[in-house]
């Protein structure tokens, strides 16, 4: 453990945990630039819905929540009564992280019940992933954090700590509960592509897109997360924790700023597909599943699916369509 440590290699470990907070910091300043008018314009004046709530809650709680973990590593003290400001600052840290987890987890599980036409069935499986893997997560957490105590002229370095391998290694496990969930979001999602298969027109093809890129980064930085844990030191294991709330929340904001483009509401000049499909039909040629009308109408809106379609009905009465 730390005793193993020179103070070289504890004040190497403790550099790392510091760019691993602030690289996702820079991030998330350098989203907000970038995408800040793009929120003015798709969801600034609509009306207050469930989606656009939990938008704002994943965007704003990232910027304020990133705030106080970039003060825990980075603030430069010997004072010895930082010593109870750094243990609430750690647990902020941890209940923030568990926070954003299942902030992201909402936000998934109704894009999927949305996307399965309102299917119970689908809602309690993933739900229940969820409440397993938050179970799963809080007994880890709170069955026991081993710790280590810095030399007192290394604690000048923020906020330190020290974790046992067998506290790291329950850890790693609360986090392979969200991997697991993000797997199962993930397939379910291939699932409803392949059976839609191209009838689903541009908005579904966004979707997949944006579905599988969201997945894709998001198992692979969650298991770089958890393999820190198993394999990183003593100080820096857990350091891409930040990194990894940092981008689910920055590509689920992006996922639903896509939805919202207009460009994906008209489909080449004609009519939306989200008004003109009554049903969709499976490879049988059986029209057994249900319409998709309701697809996405949480995340864009039944004002924004309407005067799309009303605009098209113009366009083409004028001859333009």
């Amino acid at each position: 453990m730390i005793e193993s440590l020179t103070d070289v290699e504890i004040e190497q470990q403790i550099q790392i945990s510091r760019y691993l907070v602030l690289i996702p910091f820079a991030l998330v300043l350098y989203e907000y630039a970038i995408t800040f008018e793009l929120e003015v314009a798709r969801y600034w004046g609509t009306p207050m819905t469930w989606a656009n709530a939990l938008f704002y809650l994943n965007r704003y709680s990232l910027f304020v929540g990133t705030i106080p973990i970039f003060a825990e590593l980075l603030s430069t003290t010997t004072d010895p009564s930082k010593v109870k400001a750094c243990r609430v600052l750690e647990i902020f840290h941890i209940c923030f992280a568990l926070i954003s987890q299942i902030i992201v987890a909402a936000m998934l599980i109704m894009r999927t019940y949305a996307l399965y036409e309102r299917n119970k069935r689908v809602l309690a499986l993933t739900v229940s992933v969820t409440v397993a893997a938050v179970g799963i997560a809080l007994v880890m957490i709170l069955s026991g954090r081993g710790r280590d105590t810095l030399d007192p002229h290394l604690q000048a370095f923020g906020c330190p700590s020290a974790t046992t391998h067998d506290s790291n290694i329950r850890i790693a496990a609360a986090w392979s509960g969200m991997l697991v969930f993000d797997v199962l979001i993930f397939v379910l999602t291939v699932y409803k592509a392949l059976r839609y298969e191209t009838r689903g027109g541009h908005l579904f093809s966004v979707l997949f897109r944006d579905g599988s890129l969201y997945f894709g980064i998001m198992i692979a930085a969650n298991a770089g997360n958890i393999a820190s844990y198993v394999m990183g030191g003593p100080i820096a294991s857990g350091s891409p924790t930040t990194l990894v709330n940092v981008l689910s929340s920055v590509m689920l904001t992006r996922l639903m700023l896509n939805m919202r483009d207009p460009k994906i509401l008209r489909g080449s000049g004609r009519r939306s597909w989200m008004t003109r499909m009554p049903a969709s039909t499976t490879r049988d040629g059986s029209d057994d599943l249900p319409p998709m009308t309701t697809l996405m109408e949480p995340y864009l809106g039944t004002e924004i699916a309407m005067e799309t379609f009303h605009r098209e009905d113009t366009d083409r009465n004028n001859g333009r369509i």
